[in-house]
């Protein structure tokens, strides 16, 4: 049947019939717009763990139209939040205009993230950022895939370099929120903004990022994939700005970046052995503690766990180690014990309970003398220990397992035994001001471990509440010596005194530097403090001998080298340090 139109009998009737097909017209845009917008907001979100149990794309009908359009998203369906498809050697071909996401045809397959690594154990490390904007260079090529939003991925080429950033919600001429996702992706001058999770699935070899500001390119790699997401565990040195950058990569790999930071890959093959299995079991550890589970990862890359450089410092002997103990760890009571060491003990290590203030007993992590019982430290053993004998165990470099002989005659291994350093009054002072000291006049150890460490330490001085300045140099009426109950000489002053007490290995080690880690931190607990005067014979300061480098809590790292070079194995090694477990 056709259909004709007579003419209209005036304009007015025209004009009357025309609006009202727009009324009609704009209606039906209204009503689509709405079963999109409801079909949207109804899709499923998944929560779970987002590297197994990412769901597959939706089945979709044939498409009526197979022609392939490039650089396009897909529309949304009823079990996908946001399905997108872009490509960026596609997308990008005009980098100078932003691109126009339209749909994607039916017959284009969205990528999704299939399972990766099977078959390993997998964990999570938190890398160190530094507040700009996370950066990464992809050599062999990348697809990013938000999981909180399935169907949203991004595939990139070989050699992409793109970067992420923190971004507020926006508002749409009318006042509504659009906003998906806090953060936006970059990539060769175009941005895609509305993600909230995102996992950089890279394909070939290792990604290199950065955080700084500076190209990616240089900076350092990395093997496994990576996750960004908004920061939930921040630390003000290490873990800087809005977003967090995950490492998710292997045990084993992450293994081969983290021994040879560890320990020097010229140490004997035992020696390296039994510290890859340290390190293997230390992260286990981490990992069932769930310390930075807040954070969304397993493991810091940094000291307070264990040093990960990612790729970069990896050599042939660390990574024979790794492979020679591969999947062997150090347990208690079927449980990974927590296997922490040091750089250095100083020939004698520490009770974890006597460095670590509140720490239940750990009977692995006690306190073992590591020399010969009749070499010099040996026989000054004998007895017990006094506050002058602690004073030449801390001024001799007497052998010991400890001592750098045979691995290093550098004067910094040298120092890591045996060091002095100076404070002077104006230095102490700067570091208690906040403590409400104007001027610190002692230094004063009040108790020691069974180990030498100082489990607590008080410093003493004017007390500024109340004189809010005081005189240089000291008045001689306010000023006389004063001889304490130790023998050492001090300033008497009567002025009003505060005192501070500090306890704990971390405090101590902190006390003028106020962070552990440091280059001012002191290296260990285990010193002693001798006043220095001036030529008026007032102290100017106090000289700090110690021993060792480090808490000084399990293997001694200089130990384990110079217990290898006389034949013992790893298990020896590790049997010594650690009493009473089960290697497996």
């Amino acid at each position: 049947m056709i259909m004709r139109f007579s003419r209209p009998s005036s304009p007015s009737s025209f004009f009357v019939g025309f609006a009202l097909l727009g009324v009609f017209v704009l209606g039906a845009q209204i009503q689509t717009r709405n079963r999109a917008f409801a079909q949207f907001g109804s899709a499923p979100r998944d929560n779970s763990n987002p590297i197994l149990k990412l769901p597959a794309p939706p089945s979709q009908p044939p498409s009526q139209n197979p022609q392939k359009m490039k650089g396009q998203v897909a529309p949304p369906s009823k079990n996908s939040a946001i399905p997108q498809k872009m490509k960026a050697n596609e997308l990008f071909a005009a980098p100078s205009a932003k691109p126009t996401l339209k749909p994607t045809p039916i017959s284009t397959p969205i990528p999704t993230l299939q399972p990766r690594f099977v078959g390993q154990k997998v964990i999570r490390v938190g890398l160190s950022t530094s507040g700009g904007a996370v950066a990464v260079y992809a050599p062999g090529g990348a697809t990013l895939f938000d999981l909180n939003q399935p169907g949203q991925t991004i595939s990139l080429a070989r050699g992409a370099r793109f970067e992420f950033a923190f971004g507020a919600p926006r508002a749409s001429g009318r006042g509504e929120k659009i906003f998906r996702g806090p953060i936006s992706v970059s990539v060769s001058g175009a941005s895609f903004d509305g993600w909230q999770r995102v996992y950089i699935s890279v394909d070939g070899e290792a990604a290199r990022v950065s955080s700084n500001g500076n190209n990616p390119k240089y900076g350092r790699p990395y093997r496994g994939d990576f996750e960004v997401f908004p920061q939930k565990m921040s630390e003000p040195v290490k873990r800087r700005g809005p977003l967090a950058l995950v490492n998710v990569v292997p045990l084993e790999s992450y293994l081969r970046g983290v021994v040879p930071w560890e320990m020097s890959p010229d140490a004997p093959l035992e020696a390296l052995k039994a510290q890859a299995i340290c390190a293997r079991t230390k992260t286990l550890d981490f990992v069932a503690s769930k310390r930075f589970a807040l954070g969304g990862f397993d493991v810091c890359d940094y000291d307070a766990c264990q040093g990960y450089p990612g790729t970069e410092n990896e050599k042939s002997s660390t990574t024979a180690a790794v492979e020679a103990t591969r999947g062997v760890a150090i347990y208690k009571n079927n449980r990974p014990i927590d296997a922490v060491y040091s750089t250095n003990s100083g020939g004698i290590t520490a009770n974890a309970r006597d460095v670590w203030k509140g720490t239940t007993p750990i009977d692995y992590l006690q306190s073992v003398p590591d020399f010969a019982a009749n070499s010099p430290l040996g026989q000054l053993w004998k007895g017990g220990m006094t506050e002058a004998k602690w004073a030449q165990f801390c001024a001799q470099p007497w052998p010991s397992y400890a001592r750098p002989d045979g691995i290093s005659s550098s004067k910094y291994e040298a120092r890591k035994y045996r060091w002095n350093q100076e404070v002077s009054v104006e230095a102490a002072t700067r570091a208690f001001v906040a403590d409400g000291i104007s001027r610190v006049t002692d230094l004063q150890i009040l108790e020691r471990t069974s180990s030498g460490r100082i489990k607590r330490l008080r410093v003493t001085g004017v007390d500024a509440a109340r004189f809010k300045a005081m005189p240089t140099p000291l008045p001689s009426p306010i000023v006389t010596p004063l001889e304490r109950s130790d023998g050492v000489s001090v300033l008497n002053v009567s002025f009003p005194i505060k005192s501070v007490d500090l306890e704990g290995d971390g405090k101590i080690r902190a006390m003028f530097s106020k962070r552990l880690g440091s280059t001012t931190a002191l290296p260990s607990s285990l010193f002693t403090i001798s006043p220095l005067a001036d030529s008026r014979g007032q102290i100017s300061g106090w000289k700090l001998q110690g021993a060792g480098w480090g808490h000084g809590v399990g293997m001694c790292q200089r130990g384990a080298q110079n217990h290898a070079r006389e034949g013992w194995s790893a298990r020896q090694i590790l049997n010594f340090y650690y009493r009473g477990v089960e290697i497996r």
